[in-house]
């Protein structure tokens, strides 16, 4: 449940009732937000979310951005980050209606499972529990240079950049949008946003860019990845077969991938897939991890790793 609250003096009135997938897209759009259609009474449930927290809306959307509030999201109980987000996957989704997106997939506009197991798990490099993970051979993010794959929301980037001090993290996605929030998340938690051919490793504080990323077309980004990190990444098959290829190019032959996922597979056969496609594409390990109690509340997730030595 999101507790909303206004940039604006005047305060939210109203009922508000979450739209489902059902709302009819020939409405025009015709400059009003999809909020302002909307009636607000301040409290807003957000299925994607357990916890009650406060949120501030930041803009009621438009033709070019959708709808979009701050929240404080908690990693672990014991660090908290700024995030920026759409108000709801079945919000997100109404504006990809109205926008004329229908392709578009919504899911990256919550905060998956994941995502919150993998920084907790970065979180940790921080605490004694490192040797945990240690244990584990877990790669490190800790003055890496990072990538997030599939970043959605980018919490797990989020992360490594505010508490875990990366050299530098570069959000990947599909999805203009997705990077936009998570640059947005950056920039108000005091990270750097510059672009990619102006991220400086060199000793400096950790800088933040974004970067358009198809699996099927992998891509060298301008700046050198040391680890690749991502959530609820396999999901088919064959995607997570390209996903393998692709994390080698962003490494350049050297690197790690630490990818979390569900213990219970979306698809059968997903991490099979990428595991083997990267022994294909050269890796020297590739294999499943189990988190180690006391990490993070959730113990439904698995850490898939793969990693290419020179």
């Amino acid at each position: 449940m999101l507790t909303l609250t206004s940039v604006s003096p005047q305060p939210l009135r109203g009922t508000f009732s979450a739209p489902s997938r059902s709302y009819s897209s020939r409405r025009a759009f015709r400059n009003r937000s999809v909020l302002a259609r909307m009636s607000w009474e301040g409290v807003f449930v957000d299925g994607d979310d357990s916890d009650t927290v406060q949120a501030v809306l930041l803009s009621e959307g438009s033709e070019v951005l959708p709808p979009l509030i701050e929240v404080l999201v908690s990693v672990r109980g014991k660090k908290s980050i700024r995030v920026v987000k759409p108000p709801g996957v079945d919000e997100l989704w109404q504006w990809y209606e109205q926008t004329g997106s229908r392709e578009a997939d919504p899911s990256w506009g919550k905060i998956w499972e994941t995502s919150r197991a993998l920084a907790a798990c970065i979180l940790c490099e921080t605490e004694e529990e490192r040797s945990e993970l240690g244990s584990l051979n877990v790669p490190t993010v800790l003055g890496k240079r990072i990538a997030e794959v599939g970043c959605g929301l980018g919490l797990a980037g989020l992360t490594a950049a505010v508490f875990a001090k990366s050299a530098s993290v570069v959000f990947c996605d599909r999805e203009p949008v997705a990077i936009h929030c998570a640059l947005s998340s950056a920039a108000i938690n005091g990270i750097e946003v510059v672009a990619c051919s102006d991220l400086d490793t060199n000793g400096g504080a950790v800088k933040v860019a974004g970067a358009l990323l198809d699996w099927a077309a992998p891509q060298e980004l301008s700046q050198q990845v040391d680890t690749v990190i991502g959530a609820d990444c396999l999901y088919d098959p064959d995607t997570a077969a390209l996903l393998a290829g692709a994390c080698r190019v962003l490494v350049r032959g050297c690197g790690s991938v630490v990818l979390c996922e569900p213990s219970k597979e979306r698809a059968l056969g997903c991490r099979q897939a990428f595991l083997t496609a990267a022994v294909e594409n050269g890796a020297s390990r590739a294999e499943v991890v189990q988190l180690p109690p006391g990490i993070d509340d959730n113990t439904c997730c698995v850490l898939v790793v793969a990693a290419w030595e020179t």
